[in-house]
């Protein structure tokens, strides 16, 4: 599950949804998103993923989570400006779109990991494209909706909270632990 956490910034509110799996009941931190609280969206700032699972398609798996939670609580999933090549191109598998003209398109190099990764202005470094230095826009939600559900595997995920708690914790508007799951047994305050 992936529990929400608030993440100050001097710009604006923001939460950090964190990411954590393992085996044998061992939990271990998998990545993270910054993601800006608007009142009627989610924007994602930027995204985390621990080094030694790169180049798994990880990125793309906690992408469409994301998406899949701004979907049932009725949010406009959004970015700001994203210098990332990688990232924008996980995007762009979403069907997300540059937002303005003053991007930058970029080549980049087909490595797995961060330090390996050459980024090129060149139309002649090989690669694929991607833009940086632009915010995107997600497409309709019908749109989004089928690309969500391709990678989730038509939609295998199953949601704790109902959409009103989900929507008030990616908001900010219901304060820490308000996408907490209930548990059984003696409940403990929330600090």
């Amino acid at each position: 599950r992936p529990p929400l956490a608030r993440a100050p910034t001097p710009a604006e509110p923001c939460c950090k949804l964190m990411f954590v799996g393992g085996r044998s009941g061992q939990r271990e931190k998998l990545g993270h998103m910054l993601l800006a609280c608007d009142e009627d969206g989610s924007a994602l700032r930027g995204m985390r993923i621990r080094e030694d699972l790169r180049g798994r398609g990880l990125s793309k798996l906690l992408l469409a989570v994301w998406l899949r939670l701004c979907l049932e609580a009725g949010l406009t999933p959004r970015t700001r400006t994203i210098n990332k090549p990688l990232l924008s191109l996980s995007l762009a598998a979403f069907g997300f779109a540059p937002t303005n003209q003053r991007g930058m398109l970029v080549r980049v190099s087909a490595a797995k990991r961060a330090r390996d990764c050459v980024r090129s202005t060149s139309a002649h470094a090989p690669g694929r494209t991607a833009y940086i230095r632009t915010a995107f826009e997600a497409p309709d939600a019908a749109t989004l909706r089928a690309a969500v559900d391709r990678q989730l595997r038509h939609g295998n995920l199953e949601l704790g909270v109902p959409p009103a708690a989900l929507r008030r914790a990616l908001t900010l508007r219901g304060g820490r632990g308000a996408c907490t799951p209930k548990r059984r047994g003696r409940r403990r305050p929330l600090p």
